[in-house]
Parts: structure tokens; sequence; C-alpha cells
């Protein structure tokens, strides 16, 4: 019967996916680094976001997106997997259906701690796709100023349904490109960026 299940399940997955294609991940570009944390939702860290601060003189543009929605848990002393994104699909399943905001938002901070970007679960279409991607433009600036990325959960006080929340933060920080240049030059002004 379990196994019945669990082939259910599935199949309901690649169902929902099938219109948009049944790869669950987006491939990553070339230079694009990783970073893995957690979030959690028990303890002295509960509720707390992860971040980390990166300098730029602006100029440049940060892409940023999050894997973590779309990974499988297995849950410790059951025999059954459980997926990170049960209370978000709480109204909702296939693609176009409402299913929640996503538990995830990535937000960029300036050198003062306002909020320069921010994103969460995208609109559809890709309705299958919850974890949050973000592109924020860095304005220039006389020097280099520091900046703060976090990974949050959208909604840290509502019911979880487990302690922690694992992800995968992708960042790349790209040179705009000028335009109208040579697009050999172009594209090597926009693989400078750091990190």
């Amino acid at each position: 019967m379990k196994s019945a299940s669990r082939w259910l399940v599935a199949a309901l997955a690649v169902a929902c996916a099938w219109p948009m294609g049944v790869v669950a991940q987006v491939v990553r570009e070339d230079g694009a680094k990783s970073i893995a944390g957690v979030l959690y939702t028990i303890g002295p860290r509960a509720g707390a976001a992860s971040e980390w601060t990166f300098m730029s003189a602006g100029g440049e543009i940060l892409f940023a997106s999050l894997d973590a929605d779309i990974y499988r848990v297995m849950a410790h002393g059951e025999d059954h997997t459980t997926t990170v994104t049960a209370a978000a699909d709480a109204g909702g399943g296939c693609s176009g259906e409402e299913g929640g905001p996503g538990l995830f938002k990535l937000k960029v901070l300036d050198a003062y701690g306002q909020v320069l970007c921010e994103a969460s679960r995208p609109a559809p279409p890709p309705g299958w796709q919850r974890d949050p991607r973000m592109a924020c433009v860095l304005p220039a600036m006389k020097s280099q100023v520091t900046y703060k990325i976090l990974v949050e959960l959208a909604n840290p006080k509502g019911e979880m349904v487990q302690p922690a929340y694992p992800f995968l933060l992708n960042i790349s920080l790209r040179k705009i490109a000028k335009s109208g240049t040579n697009i050999q030059s172009a594209i090597a002004a926009s693989s400078a960026g750091g990190f």
C-alpha cells in the first residue's frame, strides 16, 4: 500500500510539471557560486534569516536563486518521504492553481540597511517552481560599499511542518556590459564580476 501511495504522489508530481517540462532544477550558469544553509523553526535560531555580506562599487547585477522547495527531505524515524513545500501546498497543486506564497524569500540590503531588492515565489508560469529567483541591479557608486543578502522564511510565525529547512543559495555578480560594443568584449566585461 505504501508503494502504491508513493507511486501516486510521483505520478501527480509529473502530471503537474508536464506542461512546463519535467526537469525540476534550473541548470546553473558557469561561474555561479553556491552556499548551503539552514533556516530553523524551533530553537534559539528560530525565525532568524541567514545572511552574508559582499562588496561592490555598483554597475553590476547580483543574480541570486534558491534551491530549497524542490528538494525532498527524509523524515527521521518514519518510512515515508515528505516535501519541504507541504505548508505552501495546502491550497492547491498544479500549475496555475493557488498554492500559497512559497516558503522562502530573498532580500538584498544596501549600505544603509534599506531593502534594495526582494524576491519570493515567482508568479506562474511555471507554477511548479516555488523557489525565489532575483536579478538585483546595484547602482553605480563612487567607491565600494557593503551589501547584504538575506535568505528568510516567508512566514516564520505560521504553521511550519518541520524544524529545519535546508537550502542552496546560488549567486553570481556580473558587470553590466556597455551596449553597442563588440559582443566578445561585452561577454568578457560581464564575466569579470566579483565572487
